[in-house]
Order: C-alpha cells, then structure tokens, then sequence
C-alpha cells in the first residue's frame, strides 16, 4: 500500500477479529507514521469473543478504546446458524454434536 500521511483518512480492514489483540498492536503502527484519521474497522468475521478487558465483546471493546465504528460483515453466530443442520456439498457441516460443543464454547469465551 501507500504510506500513510498526515490528513489521511484510513480504514483498517481485517480478516478476523477474536480477541482485538492485533488492532491493539496495528494502531499504534498506523498513529506512529502519521496524524491521520482512523475512520474504522472492517472485519469479514467476528468470532464474537469478549475482548482484552473481558467484559465486552472485542468490537465493542475496540469502538469504545479508540473512538472508531466497528463494522463486521458476518458473524460467528450467523455462521453457525446459517450451517447448522444444513447440508453442504451433500454433508452437514455442523451438526448436534458440533453446534453442542460450539455452544459450550461461547458459553464460556463468548461476549454476552
């Protein structure tokens, strides 16, 4: 990409957001090059787990820490209930046992 300059406005686009970890290291990286604005966060999936602080969910943690939208274009849970029990190239991806131990998970590191 192009160096970042003062006045810029910059969209951080991410694959995947778990814990917010890697936007807590990106930041600083963006904010030393240049005074620019950072305008937002696009991520395609939001495993939607709580964040660093462990009481909000990791967008939410990094909206309210640094002031920017956050923006997902899928969730976890759409995921799941888009997959569940449904068949996919002739098989079913997540079925009760795997949707059981998917809710096990959330139950325990997911945000509420």
């Amino acid at each position: 990409g192009s160096k970042i300059r003062e006045d810029d406005r910059v969209m951080i686009i991410e694959d995947v957001t778990t814990s917010g970890a890697s936007i807590a290291e990106t930041v600083p990286i963006i904010k030393a090059q240049a005074d620019c604005d950072i305008v937002g966060l696009m991520v395609s999936l939001d495993r939607m787990e709580v964040g660093q602080e462990g009481t909000v969910s990791a967008l939410q943690e990094i909206k309210q820490k640094y002031g920017f939208p956050t923006h997902a274009i899928v969730t976890m849970k759409e995921v799941t209930e888009y997959l569940y029990n449904r068949p996919l190239d002739g098989k079913v991806v997540i079925d009760d046992k795997l949707k059981k131990a998917l809710d096990a998970y959330y139950e325990e590191y997911g945000a509420k």
